[in-house]
């Protein structure tokens, strides 16, 4: 069997960045790209060429020159990278944009620059191509959420990629299409080739997803219709469910006659480094995943909320079917918001948590390994200072002869723990309304106190509800001291976690509404990475 010529991409780096915030280490890129050339790919996008960015990401988030010289780069082995064309349209300059990201292409290692652009961006790219032709580089396009889009708005993206030549700008080389959703059948694969080939003549590309498992299928697909460009990543690494896995691709081409491929170079890399990352971070399809692309939404909502465990595989389908009502094709942190709060109904509270902690300093325990490491401290900063203590965690590093109340908003910790409460025998704070019967039978006997809460925009603290911008213990309990009249309130084990996890950033978001509001200040006793005051339970006098 004769396979037309086809051009192999691994985007592996670049897609699986979602996961790791594109920090790979360095010994496995080595071995990854001696791999790939010894497997016959002829190219890796080796990540994005971004913009400065206002939290930490790694190299290959910006895949600068500078570092790229650092990479042992193989000969043969086309070196590209992908730009988002709303980066740098957004300046009002495109071609100045493109300089301050590009030097000519006789100064950089990079051969091809990608531009991913959604159908709307597609008219404004002619003078991105054009500059970046002029410094010389091989240009592709790639149009994103094609399943998404009308014919007719693919025939004018064709269309207009094609004039760029024809206009001026620049020749395209090749002419993406990517399944962004997950959601395409063969089928579809082949409706779209018809539709761009009305326009565009020159050599076309897939980039799949495998939210609905077809992400092999569809590129084979994509092959039988014409196209020539097939992206994968190793062990289909990358953002949501993942995409192609590469070996996969490459045996299937090799049974199709293309014989100058090895698919065996790749084996020992899918088995062991890319094996160990898989374990960490878990993509692939599933349940969630299929449901995302059969309701055309994003797969980051499903990635952000499978990385939070505190939300329940219930509370994940309710809000994927809110985001399908909601346009949720684009991702937004504020639509995630408001479709986890839309399962929550808000709770007026019974029990009044007015002067409950009048004039006193609170010190809220948190499970991080900051309060355990320092438990010592910690009890006999209480035994010395007095202050209220509330406490997150029934299996809190203090005895529970020292903490005041335990406060949680997490109905399904609650109803794990329950034993744990009653073995304690101390007040429990929590919002009785958001109980299922099953989980408040669990409590009887428990001295339990009522405070409601509702999930807004905002933080705010009454005396019976408190309004908090996610359903996060701490956020409650934090509305629950300043109900009480607290001085202040001290912070402990409250370590946060990486830059790249999902749980960062709400905290972060948490903490931001906080300060707004002008509540109780916060003061952190024990090591943390969020954006509050900092002392040690280790010094003099009352911190």
């Amino acid at each position: 069997m004769t396979l037309q010529p086809v051009t192999l991409l691994d985007c592996t780096l670049r897609d699986g960045g979602y996961y790791n915030d594109w920090d790979y280490d360095r010994d496995l890129v080595a071995a990854y790209l001696r791999a790939l050339r010894l497997a016959g790919i002829d190219m890796v996008e080796i990540g994005f060429r971004s913009p400065p960015q206002a939290r930490f990401l790694g190299p290959y988030a910006y895949s600068t020159d500078e570092f790229l010289a650092r990479l042992p780069l193989p000969e043969g082995l086309g070196i590209a990278v992908m730009v988002n064309a709303k980066d740098l349209l957004s300046g009002g300059d495109p071609a100045a944009a493109v300089d301050t990201l590009f030097a000519p292409r006789a100064q950089s290692p990079v051969a091809m620059v990608r531009i991913a652009a959604h159908l709307s961006e597609v008219a404004e790219c002619g003078r991105l191509v054009a500059r970046l032709a002029a410094l010389g580089y091989r240009i592709g396009f790639n149009l994103m959420q094609s399943s998404a889009s009308r014919a007719a708005e693919l025939e004018a993206a064709a269309r207009a990629v094609a004039n760029f030549a024809v206009t001026g700008f620049g020749a395209v080389e090749v002419l993406y299409f990517a399944d962004s959703l997950g959601n395409m059948s063969p089928a579809d694969i082949a409706e779209i080739v018809a539709i761009l080939r009305r326009h565009w003549s020159g050599p076309l590309g897939v980039h799949t997803h495998d939210n609905m498992g077809n992400a092999l299928a569809n590129s084979l697909a994509a092959l039988d219709g014409g196209v020539t460009w097939l992206d994968g990543t190793v062990l289909g690494m990358g953002r949501g469910a993942g995409n192609a896995r590469m070996e996969y691709l490459l045996i299937e081409l090799a049974r199709r006659g293309l014989s100058r491929l090895s698919p065996e170079a790749l084996f020992p890399l899918v088995m062991d480094q890319f094996a160990k990352l898989h374990r960490r971070y878990n993509w692939g399809p599933g349940l969630f995943y299929y449901l995302s692309a059969v309701h055309d939404v994003h797969p980051t909502y499903v990635q952000m909320m499978l990385a939070d465990d505190r939300y329940r595989p219930d509370e994940i389908i309710a809000a994927l079917l809110h985001l399908g009502q909601a346009e949720g094709s684009h991702f937004s942190g504020e639509k995630l918001k408001s479709a986890l709060a839309s399962g929550a109904a808000a709770t007026t509270g019974s029990w009044s948590a007015a002067g409950f902690a009048q004039g006193r300093d609170v010190l809220l325990l948190a499970p991080g390994p900051g309060a355990e490491r320092h438990a010592e401290a910690l009890a006999a900063y209480v035994e010395r200072q007095r202050p209220l203590v509330l406490c997150l965690n029934a299996k809190g590093v203090l005895p529970p002869a020292s903490v005041d109340a335990y406060v949680t908003s997490n109905a399904r910790r609650l109803a794990i723990e329950s034993d744990l409460y009653h073995a304690m025998g101390r007040p429990l704070i929590t919002p009785l309304g958001l109980l299922d019967d099953a989980t408040a039978a669990l409590l009887a006997g428990i001295p339990t106190h009522d405070y409601g809460l509702a999930i807004g925009s905002g933080f705010s603290a009454g005396a019976t509800q408190c309004e908090i911008p996610h359903l996060l213990p701490a956020a409650y309990a934090l509305a629950v001291a300043n109900a009480g009249g607290a001085r202040r309130i001290l912070l402990a084990g409250f370590d946060g976690f990486a830059a790249s996890d999902p749980r960062q950033h709400v905290m972060t978001e948490v903490l931001h509404a906080y300060e707004a509001a002008g509540l109780a200040p916060l003061l952190a006793l024990t090591p943390t990475s969020y954006p509050v005051a900092q002392s040690s339970v280790y010094a003099v006098g009352d911190g």
